[in-house]
């Protein structure tokens, strides 16, 4: 649920920091990432200058090629809210935001595939282990909890982002954000197992039998891994968020729309420079 609001309040542009500065975060990224993915890994010291070597082609990628169409999704979200907002209008930024985001994970793919050669076995083994113990550490959080635990999550996780947007929420505002949530369906049991069947077939892959590359290549576009059920779910779910957004967006007072404008101006100029 709380990936399927990022995504349609057009977080993954956000998804390098969330604090005031994309432009800052953006520029420490490329020093982040390899921290980040030596928690699943540890690197040698030849393995961390290669890592270097690859990370530079695929943010010059980034910012050349995704960039612009970052900004072309804020600005389409600038023109809807200049007009009473359609659920058209939204689902299609929803959409383009999605479409980003599958580039993205080809791209990385594409670009780990080179690091992933020189890998030991015993690197690879301790790479899944990982893997799979995040997921089982995920398991424990999310399904312990009960129904009512898990709206009240819904909750307060759209608000937060509506209000990272627009500011304090009015009561009705509030009043639809309460409703949505408990409407939403239960997807975490789906996700979890999605993510265990995606490990599974990861691992196997990772075995780097003939032809492993081609099959890595495509293991982000495997519906295999996606129950009907959870696709199904993901989908209910989202068509409510996007409802609740249009409902909200017309409901803004000219706080709210001064702010929100304010924000996505910030984003865009962002982007604009990092694009730049």
């Amino acid at each position: 649920m709380k990936q399927i609001l990022k995504k349609a309040a057009l977080i993954l542009v956000l998804f390098l920091g969330g604090c005031s500065s994309i432009t800052f975060i953006y520029n420490q990224f490329d020093n982040l990432f390899p921290w980040y993915l030596q928690s699943y890994v540890d690197l040698d010291r030849d393995q961390k200058k290669y890592l270097d070597e690859l990370l530079t082609p695929f943010f010059q990628w980034h910012r050349v090629e995704e960039m612009p169409k970052y900004a072309q999704i804020i600005g389409d979200l600038e023109l809807a809210i200049n007009d009473e907002v359609d659920i058209e209008s939204i689902a299609l930024i929803t959409h383009n935001v999605e479409e980003s985001w599958f580039r993205l994970e080809d791209q990385m793919i594409m670009w780990a595939t080179p690091l992933t050669r020189e890998l030991s076995d015993e690197q690879i083994t301790k790479f899944i282990q990982v893997l799979k113990t995040k997921t089982t550490q995920s398991e424990k959080k999310l399904l312990v909890r009960n129904d009512q635990v898990y709206q009240s999550d819904s909750y307060k996780s759209l608000r937060k982002n509506l209000r990272r947007f627009m500011g304090s929420l009015t009561k009705e505002q509030l009043d639809l954000v309460k409703i949505t949530s408990k409407e939403m369906r239960r997807v975490d049991a789906e996700r979890i197992q999605s993510r265990k069947a995606f490990n599974e077939k990861l691992s196997l892959i990772l075995q780097r039998q003939q032809g492993w590359e081609e099959r890595l290549k495509k293991i982000t576009h495997s519906d295999d891994l996606v129950a009907e059920n959870y696709q199904s779910t993901y989908a209910f779910n989202t068509d409510l968020i996007q409802h609740l957004l249009v409902a909200i967006l017309n409901s803004r007072n000219d706080k709210q729309d001064q702010k929100l404008r304010t924000q996505l101006a910030r984003y865009k100029a962002d982007i604009n420079t990092l694009a730049n």
